[in-house]
């Protein structure tokens, strides 16, 4: 009889150390809120759809609201207001990935300064924080990263990874066990969708493969990107390149309307895309 209760308590014990990777999360890129109606009947049929699959928390893609870059800090804020008090409807932790309408008056319709403190980056470093980060889960670590660059004389931007941002990634990765699962969340693609069918689109991104070589020696599992509107999953020696597709309001992309789910199990993640075409008809 003892050996048969310390067998039970074997397997479940077993059972929950086994459990303790599996979990699951959405990726939302390009949601491009702004206070209007449509847009706000949107959302809501989206976060109930995405609440009925339970995920254990949401990493958004970039571009959460529209727009931030050619108005003042005072408009900005009405912006991220109207968005944080949407992603109160969410059950799930939403963790923030930075796009580029996110960034406050850089170009020069603003009518802003770019001395002023919230230009530029200055007022979603205040809201939120550093502008990259990481954040672990069940023995996965995310890499959250700031896929702008400002060019400050011609007052516009472009994208890639800065250096300051490179020098954070060579360090937070010597804190890194090589063994970790490792996802990486940017806004601008480091694998460009649009050169699968376009040979005058460039495949990759300025720096992308410096970004890509600091992991090459990691656990690197999964590439998240947002910015095209385009759903891509390549896989590729093990790691999946997913490009997110779009859920913002009134886009002409319906193949691509639609985000993504990853089921973790074993240490493995199942990429699923989940399609918001026709969301509304079926809420009804």
């Amino acid at each position: 009889m003892k050996r048969v209760i310390i067998f039970l308590i074997h397997i479940v014990y077993t059972g929950l150390i086994i459990g303790q990777g599996n979990f699951s999360f959405v990726f939302l890129p390009d949601l491009h809120l702004r206070p209007d109606s449509a847009v706000e009947a949107n959302f809501d049929l989206l976060a109930r759809q995405i609440n009925k699959l339970r995920p254990d928390f949401i990493i958004t893609g970039g571009d959460m609201i529209y727009t931030a870059k050619n108005v003042d800090e005072q408009k900005a804020k009405v912006l991220f207001d109207f968005m944080e008090s949407k992603f109160q409807e969410f059950k799930e932790p939403v963790y923030y990935t930075m796009g580029n309408h996110e960034i406050v008056g850089v170009l020069s319709e603003s009518g802003m300064e770019m001395t002023h403190p919230f230009w530029g980056k200055g007022m979603y470093e205040k809201l939120y924080g550093n502008r990259f980060k990481t954040f672990t889960h069940s023995g996965w670590k995310f890499f959250l990263l700031d896929g702008i660059r400002i060019l400050e004389k011609e007052r516009n931007y472009t994208q890639g990874v800065d250096s300051v941002q490179i020098e954070w990634l060579k360090n937070e990765l010597l804190l890194t066990d090589k063994n970790t699962p490792v996802v990486i969340s940017i806004h601008t693609p480091l694998l460009n969708p649009h050169a699968i069918n376009n040979s005058q689109s460039q495949f990759l991104s300025d720096n992308s493969e410096t970004v890509l070589n600091l992991f090459k020696d990691y656990n690197l599992k999964i590439v998240l990107e947002g910015h095209t509107h385009l759903y891509m999953n390549l896989f590729f020696e093990g790691i999946h390149y997913i490009s997110g597709g779009s859920t913002s309001y009134s886009s002409d992309l319906n193949n691509n309307d639609g985000f993504i789910l990853v089921k973790v199990k074993n240490n493995t993640g199942d990429v699923q895309f989940i399609s918001t075409v026709g969301m509304a008809s079926r809420n009804n």
